[in-house]
């Protein structure tokens, strides 16, 4: 149950910060209703948040890091050898557990993987990847994520054909 709980609770954090990461871009669907274009992009983010993880490599070897970690910290001191001081040996034991199991680079991975799967998705849709002026990137970095007003923003952009056509990306 443990492993379910932290699989669910390190996807919904990898979703979160991947679809806010993305500052130089954004999606737009010419002609949509602002409703019909929150749910679309709402929808494959979803899709991607509600899949299993667990079978993942990704998700294996960072769990396999996170419990390496978790037995070393629940570890009961170690008696002390003369000279040595225990809070550096431990501190040292963790950067080589860290450095070992490389549990950022796994979050990462799968970071980037739920993000293809949503980028996908918008475009199977019929949303299209644009790239932000300097502008527009300025005017958005003072708009709070996830505000009302943020939103409102991106809808006006990505519902603008001619934005979305002069600034899109030729996906490869």
């Amino acid at each position: 149950m443990m492993r379910a709980r932290l699989s669910l609770a390190v996807l919904c954090t990898l979703v979160s910060a991947g679809a806010m990461a993305a500052t130089s871009h954004s999606w737009g669907k010419p002609g949509a209703t602002r409703e019909a274009f929150e749910r679309g992009s709402r929808d494959c983010m979803l899709k991607a948040a509600r899949r299993d993880v667990s079978g993942d490599t990704p998700t294996e070897k960072y769990l396999r890091g996170f419990e390496a970690l978790e037995r070393e910290n629940n570890m009961p001191p170690m008696p002390a050898i003369p000279g040595d001081d225990q809070n550096f040996v431990r501190s040292e034991r963790q950067v080589l557990l860290r450095r070992m199991y490389r549990p950022d680079q796994h979050v990462d991975t799968l970071q980037g993987q739920l993000q293809a799967e949503v980028d996908r998705c918008l475009i199977a849709t019929g949303y299209i990847r644009f790239t932000l002026t300097r502008a527009q990137e300025r005017t958005l970095r003072h708009l709070r994520p996830g505000s009302e007003a943020r939103k409102a923003y991106l809808y006006t952009l990505g519902s603008d054909s001619r934005i979305v056509e002069a600034q899109k990306v030729i996906e490869p």
